[in-house]
């Protein structure tokens, strides 16, 4: 029983420690966050690393909504993957409006899709933690260029995968 004249103990004045940890907590995750400092990125046979500004290949997931007498169920759809890249524009040889332009002039002319590869550090080998993200993807226009005066011409792509990507640790 407790002593009424006893002040019972604040919040603060708890052992923290056994409130923030339990016996049934498991092992945190250790790891280095992914910084995006050195990517390599691959159009066709042309590294566009050095232009590159942002790259991603993420999936887009459509919710498929069935309408009844009792209300709505959603159903997850087909999923569509995205390679998404941002590229500071140049027009010399071999450079970024030169493979765009020339994926684009091929899928339209022979239906021939477009390959990437791309990588989270082009200076370290292809392993668990630095795999290669490939695949091939659809052409459609782009911006050929464009931005404010005394900025850098910019030019994003988002071309739709032809199948979901692969994932390659050696």
């Amino acid at each position: 029983m407790t002593d009424p004249k006893t002040p019972a103990k604040e919040p603060a004045e708890r052992d923290e420690v056994s409130e923030l940890v339990s016996a049934a907590d498991i092992v945190a995750a250790t790891g280095t966050p992914l910084v995006m400092v050195d990517a390599y990125v691959e159009i066709g046979a042309a590294n566009l690393s050095c232009f590159a500004i942002e790259v991603s290949v993420e999936p887009e997931l459509k919710m498929i909504d069935v309408e009844t007498f009792c209300g709505i169920t959603s159903f997850p759809g087909p999923t569509k993957w995205h390679f998404k890249a941002k590229f500071a524009q140049t027009f010399d040889t071999g450079a970024v409006d030169a493979t765009l332009g020339a994926a684009l002039a091929a899928y339209r002319s022979a239906g021939t899709v477009a390959p990437f590869r791309v990588r989270p550090h082009s200076g370290k080998a292809v392993a668990a933690n630095n795999p290669f993200i490939s695949g091939t993807m659809v052409p459609t226009d782009y911006a050929w260029f464009g931005g404010a005066a005394g900025a850098t011409s910019e030019t994003d792509i988002d071309w739709i995968l032809t199948a979901p990507p692969t994932k390659a640790t050696t």
